[in-house]
């Protein structure tokens, strides 16, 4: 049976501010790709490579990407949702592409290719109109849970439900098989004052005994908050780098340190002494300066500059950020950015307490004690300045000299110190 593909990218992002700012969150890079080109690749490993985008507004960058998919080993169509009016809202805009069976996925999940392969086995095999991923989780009151009858077959999945009432620890993994009925089941459903609408309709067939579920116990994270990226990063390095890949034309002095499990793109450049330890990656064209260390699970995009005496731990920078005698640790770098001699990003607490994030009107838990800055595109510092952690900085800010910021700099704002 051929498969299609629907792949949801039109979503607003507010959760990831300032990241999404002027790209879109299926754009962000690691390892040299954007988030959504690393599922279109697991589609195409399945031999899944019919494939739908369903895009938002702003959001060309993911067509200009991929165009028809040809260069991808995929051909893949678009539909455009206009208004952010929930998930089954956005998957109806793909109806009129769709021809057979089709998976429904997040253009922002990590996971291994071969999850789709048992998702179709186990549809397939039981001739399901619907088929869901569950995982066990160790809170499944934050998610939605799968409930099964005294046979173990599933019969509903019950959105959060109340911490301790929860009718299993199987939560829903964001990956979807659905025949094309599912579009009458959303018809079906009225939207509704809650965002459920989409659990709603796939219930229908649920109640009409026509569902399965496939347990998963592989790699899976979503980029819903900002922090979600290091951990994503920190699974795509054990993933996919084994051994040290250095580019032929890559050039590294003999005095410098190269661990293992280190990728390092063309036209590097590495000088005396720098330091770089596995896991890392380093994009195409960037310098790594003398006395310099990169450590602790890297990403770098193209056209870094890591310059003399710098540290950088357990880091993700995007596209040609530059930086001079500083010291950046568990933090999200954005495109063209560039610190000033001696800014340093903090990432711990004197209480040593998880570190908090604002997003919109809420203060969150990244959930780990060492987090340090998210930096939005075009940001620059100037020198020996300081930067609190968990603070967000927004796109075309500037944070001045000897500034000490302890609170979000929105975009196009500067920071300067106090006179």
């Amino acid at each position: 049976m051929s498969i299609q593909a629907v792949i949801l990218a039109g979503g607003e992002g507010k959760r990831i501010h300032p990241l999404g700012v002027n790209k879109p969150k299926a754009m962000f890079e690691l390892l040299g790709k954007p988030l959504i080109q690393l599922v279109v690749e697991n589609l195409a490993e399945a031999g899944i490579t019919d494939l739908i985008i369903i895009t938002g507004p702003n959001q060309e960058q993911i067509q200009a990407h991929f165009g028809d998919g040809g260069n991808f080993g995929v051909k893949i169509q678009y539909a455009y949702q206009a208004e952010p009016l929930g998930q089954a809202n956005a998957v109806q805009q793909a109806e009129g592409l769709v021809r057979t069976h089709f998976f429904v996925l997040n253009a922002n999940d990590v996971f291994e290719p071969r999850l789709l392969q048992e998702v179709m086995n186990r549809a397939q095999a039981g001739g399901a109109n619907l088929a869901l991923v569950g995982r066990k989780v160790s809170e499944p009151w934050r998610f939605g849970v799968m409930r099964f009858d005294s046979s173990g077959r599933l019969v509903g999945v019950i959105e959060k439900p109340p911490r301790g009432q929860e009718p299993s620890d199987v939560a829903v993994v964001g990956v979807y098989y659905f025949s094309p009925d599912i579009f009458q089941c959303i018809r079906d459903t009225p939207q509704g004052q809650t965002d459920d609408q989409f659990e709603r309709a796939y219930q229908l067939l649920i109640d009409r005994g026509q569902a399965v579920h496939v347990e998963y116990e592989g790699l899976f994270e979503s980029y819903k908050f900002p922090w979600n990226l290091l951990t994503i990063n920190d699974l795509l390095l054990k993933q996919k780098i084994q051994g040290r890949q250095i580019s032929p034309t890559a050039k590294i002095s003999e005095l410098a340190v190269i661990g293992d499990n280190v990728v390092i793109e063309d036209n590097v450049r590495v000088f005396e002494h720098a330091v770089i330890r596995g896991p890392a990656y380093i994009g195409a064209g960037s310098v790594i300066g003398n006395g310099s260390m990169v450590w602790g699970g890297c990403s770098f995009g193209p056209g870094c500059v890591v310059g003399f005496g710098s540290e950088i731990k357990h880091s993700i920078f995007g596209r040609n950020v530059w930086t001079h005698r500083n010291y950046v640790g568990d933090s999200i770098i954005s495109d063209n950015c560039s610190f000033g001699a001696g800014t340093i990003t903090a990432n711990f607490r004197f209480d040593e307490q998880p570190i908090g994030v604002n997003v919109g009107e809420q203060r969150l838990s990244t959930g780990t004690d060492k987090f340090g800055v998210i930096m939005a595109e075009g940001c620059r510092t100037g020198c020996n300045s300081v930067l609190g952690p968990g603070i967000k900085v927004g796109p075309n800010s500037i944070v001045g000299p000897g500034v000490t910021l302890l609170h979000d700099l929105p975009p196009n704002k500067v920071a300067l110190p106090s006179q």
